[in-house]
């Protein structure tokens, strides 16, 4: 199951990376600024469109046509109904922001969501039977596609509209294959015969997953206007690196963690006592990672993105900071969905989203890389709350969850001070060469990592080669 889902996201960073490199060079920073805030500006539809009923698919004790036709309906109701909205709202919201492009992005968008309600049924039927091999498939074939799109448009001088067509032939693809290996229970007719019984536990996840979809848009939406579409831009570049590795590196982890404990709880199985674990196993990994990128973010986003992309060097250490932080409580969002305890997620989201605007209300008018160093503090705003969120729920103490960042902190400071030196060695600044001298970089950071480890957890040696193996 992990072996699947991580051939899956190799294949897909390496198609979607490689995509991203090319219209980054062919596209300025303002059309891509235009398609970034374009998305940003529709995120509540984006989450709302498929009615929190992915989740519900997922973790339900029990399903039967007739939930199965409910959930359906609910989607098909949000989905049409913010396609409606959005199509007649494109122009305002091009309108605020001076760029009349991003009407024909959101137009463009509202065709996918169409497609939604019958993707979002199919992925949550194939998640909870853990088929995992058919999502790849289809995940894999939609990424190839839209890049394919993505890039011939780039090409042909088709600015920010190639980001939305390829978008577009991406979700058409990935509905084709869902179809095609379409699960047991799945149906086309929908239905709103038990949307109580439905709605009563989406209405949780869905202001969960609002908060955590929003979140992330909100400095695009916030320094787009304040700073212009460019600043938005170079800080949405920034937080490309970090981002890289929740979107690529992470999902063997987490897309399986939350179905598994969902599993778990229908047989029987006490998850409550291997959360603990697989927080700290995740932080040694994931949060040093994210300490080594900030350490070389300078060469990294020159040598990806080419020097158009200055502006985005000066925030993008703190925003690697700022994930590695959140990085060990990833774990416990995606636990929380399989526990059903989406009213705990929800409250979560809550307390790091007011924390943010609240942030961005004081900084999104100065520069972006104090708008970066208010991430740091919403993080560690967020990590306070999870601690507290977990406590409640008895799912760990406040001691034992404090206790268990220690190994995770003590690698990412031994990762940390290695990447400064690296950095100093070769005299600060940007390299001639960026790209050998990251690969470079990355060969020591990861020596010094595992030695790390080695002395600070080497359970996670024991994990990674169990997961290897099997």
């Amino acid at each position: 199951m992990a072996r699947i889902v991580g051939v899956q996201t190799i294949l897909q960073f390496a198609i979607d990376f490689t995509a991203s490199l090319i219209v980054a060079r062919l596209l300025s920073p303002h059309e891509i600024g235009a398609f970034s805030i374009a998305l940003a500006a529709v995120v509540i539809a984006q989450t709302l469109r498929s009615a929190g009923v992915n989740m519900f698919l997922i973790a339900a004790p029990t399903l039967d046509e007739a939930k199965v036709r409910t959930a359906l309906g609910l989607a098909m109701v949000a989905s049409f109904t913010f396609a409606v909205v959005i199509f007649a709202a494109a122009p305002l919201i091009a309108a605020f922001y001076r760029e009349p492009v991003i009407a024909h992005v959101l137009r463009i968008v509202c065709i996918s969501y169409v497609l939604a309600p019958w993707q979002v049924l199919a992925h949550g039927l194939l998640t909870r039977a853990l088929r995992f091999k058919p999502l790849m498939v289809a995940t894999v074939g939609a990424s190839a596609v839209s890049a394919s799109i993505a890039v011939g448009l780039a090409l042909n001088g088709w600015g920010s509209l190639a980001m939305a067509y390829g978008s577009l032939g991406g979700g058409v693809t990935l509905l084709a294959v869902m179809l095609a290996v379409r699960p047991p229970h799945f149906v086309f007719r929908p239905s709103l015969a038990q949307w109580r019984t439905v709605s009563g536990f989406t209405g949780w996840v869905l202001g969960a997953s609002l908060l955590q979809q929003f979140g992330p848009r909100l400095n695009e939406l916030f320094v787009g206007r304040a700073l212009g579409i460019a600043s938005a831009a170079f800080l949405d570049r920034a937080e490309m690196l970090p981002r890289m590795l929740w979107n690529y590196a992470s999902p063997p982890v987490l897309s399986i963690l939350g179905p598994l404990v969902a599993h778990e709880l229908r047989s029987g199985i006490d998850a409550h006592s291997t959360i603990l674990v697989r927080m700290r196993l995740f932080g040694c990994i994931f949060s040093p990672i994210l300490i080594g990128i900030a350490t070389q973010s300078a060469p990294m986003l020159i040598g990806l993105y080419g020097w158009q992309w200055q502006a985005s060097i000066a925030p993008a250490p703190w925003l690697c900071v700022a994930a590695a932080i959140t990085g060990q409580f990833v774990v416990l969002n995606a636990s929380l969905n399989g526990l059903g305890q989406a009213r705990a997620l929800f409250l979560l989201g809550l307390t790091e989203q007011g924390a943010r605007i609240a942030v961005l209300a004081m900084l999104s008018w100065t520069h972006i890389e104090l708008v970066a160093m208010g991430a740091v503090v919403v993080a560690m705003i967020y990590a306070a709350a999870a601690i507290r969120v977990g406590a409640r729920l008895k799912l760990f103490t406040v001691r034992e969850a404090l206790a268990s960042l220690v190994p995770a902190v003590a690698i990412c400071s031994v990762v940390g001070a290695a990447g400064v030196a690296i950095d100093m060695a070769r005299g600060g600044g940007i390299p001639s060469h960026p790209i050998p001298a990251v690969l470079q970089a990355a060969a020591i950071l990861a020596v010094v990592w595992i030695a790390a480890v080695a002395v600070f957890q080497r359970a996670v040696i024991v994990a990674l080669w169990k997961l290897v193996r099997h």
